[in-house]
């Protein structure tokens, strides 16, 4: 069993924090569908998960509508939770929460913004997700964000978070994994 996942479109938001803020992306659901839709050609495709946010929810219907598999909603694919710092940039956390974010910045794997979560509580329901996947050859395709993303390499890759933090999540391309367990 595989998974292939691909981060959703990019958004029209520069340097705000919006974690899981149901932000519009800057393409239709329909054309970030046809970016993907290539990259599935001769797959044998499982099924089509998502985050319940529409910036992945939308293509990913989409996408499975085109292919003809089920398209599978799953909050534990929704992005890192940000709290009290959704909808603010980054600028405005830094001068305005600065103790907060300093602590962040220096412990994010194991601590979260205020009301948010820790890296490591995104592995958490990521990793619960990964392991209810069926067994069997056709794949698993995600349409998610970056931080689940990551997750999912830290998951099946035995790699770092810090390793996983400083590879690029390129919008609308594959990135594939196994099984591990």
């Amino acid at each position: 069993m595989s998974v292939l996942a691909f981060r959703h479109a990019p958004v029209a938001l520069a340097g705000v924090c919006y974690g899981q803020l149901d932000v519009d992306p800057t393409l239709s659901a329909t054309d970030a569908a046809a970016i993907v839709e290539p990259h599935l050609a001769g797959i044998a495709v499982a099924r089509i998960w998502s985050s319940p946010l529409r910036r992945c929810s939308a293509p990913a219907r989409v996408l499975a509508e085109r292919l003809g598999v089920t398209h599978t909603i799953d909050a534990r694919l929704a992005e890192i939770a940000c709290g009290a710092w959704e909808g603010r940039t980054w600028d405005q956390l830094e001068r305005e929460d600065r103790a907060a974010y300093a602590a962040w910045m220096s412990a994010w794997k194991t601590s979260g913004p205020p009301g948010g979560e820790s890296a490591v509580e995104l592995e958490q329901r990521v990793r619960a997700w990964h392991e209810e996947l069926p067994d069997g050859g056709a794949t698993e395709v995600l349409i998610a964000h970056a931080g689940v993303i990551r997750a999912l390499v830290v998951i099946t890759r035995g790699q770092s978070w810090e390793e996983a933090m400083s590879a690029a999540v390129p919008h609308l391309s594959p990135i594939g994994s196994s099984r591990v367990r």
